[in-house]
């Protein structure tokens, strides 16, 4: 009778420990939304403008990277080579633990690299690897449709 209880018992803590290890393996995902809305604004008065409004117009995304270090602060990774995959490429980065870490999205560009609307989003400082996607899909007669994700473990 005893020896079955104490079965049950490492039963029990065996499925806990399983449960505990498969959550925390699972990525994260942060994605970029591939269209930014317009959006209103209230800026600060200065000066010319006492009431300070302001108007930031809808856009596509156009660009996305990975970046670690203060919130608006200048990249300086270097990214690793990208590799291609069927409509698109994956870019591998490995990311500073229990630093910010950020997945910048940009909008506003006619091209893939260019743009003027930064969105960041905070990444998790207790992961240590991100891989970021990108796909893009062609649509006659309009441009091209970015997406971008990064999962993250």
């Amino acid at each position: 009778m005893q020896s079955l209880s104490s079965n049950r018992g490492a039963v029990k803590a065996l499925l806990l420990a399983a449960i505990f290890l498969s959550s925390a393996a699972q990525a994260v995902e942060v994605t970029c939304p591939d269209f930014y809305r317009s959006k209103t604004l209230t800026l600060p008065p200065d000066s010319s403008d006492p009431e300070g409004h302001g108007l930031l117009k809808p856009a596509h995304l156009s660009y996305t990277y990975i970046h670690d270090g203060d919130l608006y602060s200048a990249q300086t990774m270097v990214p690793p080579a990208s590799r291609k995959v069927n409509g698109g490429w994956q870019t591998e980065f490995g990311v500073v633990a229990d630093t910010d870490n950020w997945l910048v999205c940009v909008y506003g560009g006619q091209t893939w690299g260019d743009g003027s609307l930064e969105r960041w989003q905070r990444i998790d400082s207790k992961l240590s690897s991100c891989v970021l996607h990108v796909t893009q899909t062609r649509k006659p007669r309009s441009q091209t449709v970015w997406k971008a994700w990064a999962s993250c473990k």
